[in-house]
């Protein structure tokens, strides 16, 4: 998210396994509607994709409406990759 000019980062409270992740809906909804009443938007989500996947998985397209963007980090040897989606019409298009 950006407030004030400047980019924040927000951990949120999950059950995590190598299937996938949940996020505590109440706690969700309080960061919400935290940040809507202090007027600030979520300019991305991001969250990793351990097995190497640069692509949003089915799993990501249900989250397309927590923000506009979604960043991707995966393990590529002994670096991190970084992929930026945009969300459109097309799920899939990634922007340059």
């Amino acid at each position: 998210m950006i407030a004030r000019g400047r980019p924040w980062a927000v951990a949120l409270p999950i059950v995590a396994s190598a299937m996938g992740f949940a996020v505590e809906p109440s706690a969700w909804i309080e960061i919400l509607t935290s940040l809507h009443r202090h007027g600030i938007e979520i300019w991305a989500t991001y969250h990793s994709h351990p097995g190497g996947q640069l692509w949003p998985s089915r799993r990501d397209h249900v989250l397309r409406w927590t923000s506009k963007r979604l960043l991707l980090l995966a393990p590529l040897g002994e670096r991190v990759a970084i992929a930026q989606y945009e969300w459109r019409e097309s799920p899939h298009q990634r922007s340059s």
